[in-house]
């Protein structure tokens, strides 16, 4: 039992490259152990040379490979083909991995030694695979086409590689490599660079695109900037949609030989995008991303060529983003810096209760001079307090151009002091209803008036408090003035007690004597 399990160990080292979490290899190993060798361990040691290298099993006992010749099939699917050492097509066949299990993976790979009229295709495979060519010594007209494979975790073609077999073989018989876009897959190690050389001696020069060191490729749109942090190299398209919201989209230091797309995303600022280095052979697509700084969008196309930049607006907004503007929007937890910065909003501001807890997400608008567009704030139990210190207008084309309602903890607003409301459209410009904690400042409170608000279900006491607190605080001034005056005047006169003495010390003028001179004495 104990020499079952090394032997597994090897095996499964040597298959996919010292992983060892592949049940399904492993499970189909003791299967071909109990069926076809009775049990015997030893005969997996057939799979393996002296030197300790996968090799096929050759031509085995009884094994029929007629059906390996003469294939008149399109796609090869069956399994059976795995066993064969030669694949000859008349028409043209692929043999596409996927459709086979690890295992039979792993033997088509160690026994076959030559393909003619026949591709060889595997992508988007999950399950952690190694394919060692061990013996393979011929290919005419044939391709590998290894591409987009997240768990590719290893390629050779040892035989050709190694000796000087590769010598005797022209051009035409090597085989043709497409092998992209596979993100685990390391063919160098600093400067150890023999398997990736190896892998370019060996391929047909008609075609031998081999991708660097852990190439990415993103078969899904991108959710957030973590899934591309890591990557150097990008193999295809990368699509970002609605649900990538990230104002400030993760640097791209990459390569990438494909095309972006942002279709309806929530990415504002382009500078991270504009450090990749793309290879479209189409047109980078840019379709309605409201949030996207035009001013930047402009600069991205003359560095891209702006023939092979494709943008479709959402609306006719101008927003420049080095000027301080931001576009306006829904405020909401998890969008950052949305608003950091921004001295000029155009559009609405809009926080709800679905915008989740943003008290955080509020003072990124603390900067905020002007809203070209309205405020809403509705229904969010979050918000405590709003301060926007030096916002000194809210101009909106529908009115109301303010609308505070159902805030329940809400309890302080705090605008500029010379504050304006105005908007185009007929009815109040300023709403404020079923606020119930909301206090406002005088200078604020009257603005509002101006312009003609209506505070619904507001706190009278609150409203009188803060008309008349200014007076209360100025008459307390002035009369605490008055009484330090007249004390100060009758500290002379008053008797106060000693403590006041010694904060305020009192000195008393007293005319100096004349010296009056000696008189002589009489002799």
């Amino acid at each position: 039992m104990l020499k079952t399990f090394i032997i597994l160990f090897i095996l499964s080292q040597l298959a996919f490259g010292g992983y060892q979490d592949n049940t399904e290899f492993d499970e189909k190993i003791k299967e071909i152990i109990r069926t076809r060798a009775n049990g015997d361990v030893s005969f997996l040691r057939r799979f393996v040379n002296a030197d300790g290298i996968p090799q096929g099993l050759g031509n085995r006992d009884g094994f029929n490979d007629s059906y390996c010749y003469n294939i008149t099939e399109r796609l090869l699917a069956h399994s059976k083909y795995a066993d064969c050492t030669k694949l000859q097509s008349l028409n043209g066949s692929v043999v596409d991995l996927n459709l086979w299990t690890g295992f039979d993976i792993f033997k088509f790979s160690v026994n076959l030694l030559e393909l003619k009229n026949v591709d060889v295709e595997m992508t988007y495979r999950t399950e952690l695979t190694y394919l060692y060519f061990s013996a393979f010594r011929k290919c005419d007209n044939c391709l590998f086409n290894l591409t987009r494979n997240p768990a590719l975790v290893g390629l050779r073609f040892w035989n050709l590689s190694h000796g000087n077999y590769l010598d005797t073989l022209s051009n035409e018989y090597r085989p043709k490599l497409l092998v992209r876009g596979n993100l685990r897959l390391k063919l160098s190690q600093g400067a150890d660079r023999r398997k990736i050389e190896d892998l370019k001696k060996v391929c047909n020069k008609e075609m031998c695109e081999i991708q660097k060191n852990e190439e990415c490729h993103f078969r899904h749109s991108i959710k957030n900037s973590d899934e591309y942090s890591n990557c150097r190299h990008v193999y295809g398209d990368m699509y970002f949609n609605s649900r990538f919201q990230e104002s400030q989209p993760g640097t791209m230091d990459f390569r990438i030989d494909g095309c972006f797309v942002f279709n309806r995303t929530g990415i504002q600022f382009l500078r991270p995008i504009m450090r990749a280095f793309s290879n479209c052979s189409r047109s980078h697509l840019f379709f309605k991303n409201k949030y996207m700084c035009t001013d930047q969008l402009l600069e991205l196309k003359d560095r891209w060529k702006s023939n092979n930049v494709n943008v479709t607006p959402a609306d006719g907004m101008d927003v420049k983003c080095y000027q301080g503007e931001c576009r306006g929007g829904f405020v909401s937890e998890n969008v950052k810096d949305r608003y950091s910065g921004c001295e000029v909003i155009r559009g609405n501001v809009l926080v709800t209760e679905q915008s989740g807890n943003v008290s955080e997400r509020v003072r990124d608008l603390s900067y905020a001079h002007v809203i070209n567009g309205s405020l809403h704030l509705i229904n969010n139990t979050s918000l405590k307090k709003l301060t926007l210190p030096f916002l000194k207008e809210i101009y909106s084309t529908q009115c109301p151009a303010l609308v505070i309602q159902n805030m329940s903890n809400l309890t302080d607003i705090i605008f500029h002091s010379h504050i304006e409301f105005n908007c185009n459209s007929t009815g109040p410009k300023v709403l404020i209803r079923n606020s119930p904690k909301l206090y406002l400042y005088h200078q604020t409170l009257e603005q509002m008036r101006k312009a003609g608000a209506i505070l619904d279900d507001f706190n009278s006491e609150t409203d009188t408090y803060s008309e008349n607190s200014t007076f209360y605080l100025v008459g307390l001034c002035v009369l605490i003035v008055i009484f330090v005056e007249i004390a100060w005047a009758l500290r002379k006169n008053l008797l106060f007690p000693n403590w006041i003495y010694r904060i305020f010390p009192m000195s008393i003028k007293r005319k100096l004597k004349q010296k009056q001179p000696r008189k002589k004495k009489e002799e």
